[in-house]
């Protein structure tokens, strides 16, 4: 389908990646501040960390979720992603309990199986595949700033008002948030396909093998990451001594470098092929977690490398994005689901054998650990994964 009128559809992108950048600072911001949140609670970093495992368990639903966007349309699902985030949020805000937090954490990784499987569809069923790459890079931008906006003023409201105080603002945010998307966001954007039903997902995935070798690489992918972000908060405080608010800026380095990224792969893209770009920038992320080791006796040292480290994820896994609405245009809202439910798996997995492969044998383990998974990941897209003809 093509772009009916441009002006309304910047619009439309402006406000869908305004309402993520608010998901997406609830998602990220408690990795840098993990250790504030257990202080806080009076409970141990360990504990924190199980509860971005429980949260990040909930991606495994995703596929269930997938088809209800095709059912009842893109708008109903998104509005619900953020209303879920919005419940959540407020929860802890006002009853700061550890498993309140808990809650909390299920209901991020809901909205975000809600929200962006049924975001990066609509897109798709507008926006040529030709231009799609810069369109779903832009949404990508929240991502980043998440980081890079998000994390020092989070650090900053911990410091003067308490660790759940965050919560509140990004609770009324996304209730905002879901107002303005009921004014302009259109309704009845649906894929072409209509309605897919489980047995029918299910039919898609033993027909279509690419689906699964491309969630196999997402899940990939974003282990390698999260096994190095999982830690990244302590690492931090043990090595550097950094305070609340200077690890707010060094996780702000981290959203300069994401957003660095995103620019490139909304620019690569659509240019030189998408497949091509992924394939280059996975490559040299792998690089850079190898080399991580060796570059962080210094905290500049460290935030130079994980600039890059950052830069080349993130590349990586934005350019894969506009390539899976394509592998299977019937069902585009189920491959995306399956797309978020990978990313997901990657990152449970990450937040269990990153934080044991760190404890074993510290950063130069972790270092070829984090760089071996990577380059499976872009050895399993280079060979299995291609849009369909």
């Amino acid at each position: 389908m093509q772009i009916a009128k441009q002006h309304s559809f910047r619009v439309q992108l402006v406000t869908l990646a305004a309402a993520r950048l608010v998901l997406n600072t609830g998602l990220r911001v408690v990795y840098p501040y993990a250790p504030a949140i257990a202080r806080g609670l009076g409970v141990s970093r360990e504990e924190v960390y199980s509860l971005f495992t429980l949260r990040n368990a909930i991606g495994f639903f995703s596929p269930l979720f997938g088809p209800l966007s095709e059912r009842y349309g893109r708008k109903a699902i998104i509005m619900a992603g953020v209303l879920v985030f919005a419940a959540g949020s407020l929860a802890v805000a006002f009853l700061p309990l550890y498993w309140v937090l808990g809650v909390m954490m299920l209901a991020t990784g809901l909205s975000k199986v809600l929200f962006d499987p049924a975001m990066q569809a609509y897109i798709g069923d507008v926006v040529p595949y030709a231009r799609r790459g810069k369109a779903l890079a832009f949404t990508e931008y929240s991502w980043a700033l998440a980081l890079l906006i998000g994390a020092p003023l989070v650090g900053l409201a911990i410091q003067t008002w308490g660790w759940q105080s965050p919560l509140l603002w990004l609770g009324g945010l996304a209730l905002l948030a879901t107002l303005i998307i009921t004014l302009v966001i259109p309704r009845g954007q649906v894929s072409a396909s209509g309605r897919n039903s489980s047995r029918q997902m299910v039919q898609m995935l033993r027909n279509h093998s690419v689906v699964l070798y491309a969630g196999l690489y997402m899940a990939l992918v974003l282990m390698a990451n999260e096994m190095l972000f999982i830690v990244f908060g302590g690492w931090m405080e043990d090595s550097f001594q950094l305070s609340l608010t200077s690890l707010g800026i060094a996780a702000a380095v981290i959203g300069g470098a994401e957003l660095v990224g995103e620019t490139f792969a909304g620019w690569s893209v659509d240019r030189f092929g998408k497949r091509p770009v992924i394939i280059a920038t996975g490559s040299a992320n792998a690089l850079c977690y190898l080399i991580l080791p060796f570059t962080s006796a210094t905290l500049l040292g460290a935030l130079i490398t994980l600039f890059f480290v950052f830069m080349t994820f993130e590349s990586t896994g934005v350019g894969s994005i506009p390539l899976f609405t394509e592998l299977l245009p019937e069902a585009r809202a189920v491959v995306m689901s399956i797309s978020i439910s990978s990313m997901f798996v990657g990152r449970t997995f990450g937040t269990i054998v990153g934080p044991r492969v760190w404890e074993a044998g510290g950063i130069r383990v972790s270092g070829v650990v984090w760089a071996a998974t990577m380059a499976l990941a872009v050895l399993v897209l280079a060979r299995k994964v291609h849009e369909a003809p």
